[in-house]
């Protein structure tokens, strides 16, 4: 028999709070000046805290952005799977994941999907970090897409899935959460749009 796992204490509960919280602030930063132009007075300024106060919680602002790195991949990647695992046609379970893209780039997590999708990195452990989560985020959708369409010629699902991830790379770009189409129907909308592109000749 094993022992229950233990609940996270207030403090504990408070500190990831915390943590959480300077994630995301650092990530928004990160998007908005560049990893280069961004430091850690700048993203404790964001919750009134004084820079040193992040050596609390990161030993570094390399750290800091590993740490903004691992917690969103985790959760997207998860959520990813999950849907891709789903019992279904394989037609439905591609536009669920395209749905479910746009609602983690514009719903969700707003803040993290730039240092994924846009933002250059300079340091090259972090470069390689982002670039194996681009390729573990894209074999999600490639996984799908190919039992969509059996039999294609894997170039020309290469230039489809190129179309894709181009678009949903910019929807962060141009899409503005004040106007008149909510993140769900702009996830709708976009979903059916790149669907057809893979069940257009079936």
């Amino acid at each position: 028999m094993t022992d229950a796992p233990a609940t996270p204490s207030r403090i504990e509960r408070k500190r990831a709070q915390r943590v959480a919280e300077l994630e995301r602030a650092a990530a928004r930063l990160f998007a908005q000046r560049g990893y280069d132009r961004t430091n850690f007075e700048d993203v404790a300024a964001e919750l009134d805290l004084r820079g040193p106060s992040l050596y609390h919680y990161f030993s570094s602002k390399d750290d800091l952005l590993r740490r903004c790195l691992h917690s969103s991949s985790e959760e997207v990647l998860g959520r990813l799977r999950a849907l891709a695992d789903a019992p279904g046609p394989p037609a439905e379970v591609l536009r669920a994941l395209f749905r479910e893209q746009v609602l983690i780039e514009v719903r969700d997590f707003p803040e993290f999907a730039p240092l994924f999708l846009t933002m250059p990195v300079s340091v090259p452990e972090i470069r390689a970090i982002v670039l194996d989560v681009r390729r573990a985020h894209a074999a999600i959708f490639e996984d799908v897409a190919h039992r969509v369409v059996e039999g294609l010629a894997p170039d020309i699902l290469r230039v489809r899935m190129s179309v894709v991830f181009g678009a949903l790379a910019y929807v962060p770009e141009w899409y503005d959460p004040a106007g008149s189409l909510a993140p769900e129907a702009l996830a709708d909308e976009l979903a059916d749009t790149l669907l057809a592109l893979f069940i257009a000749e079936r």
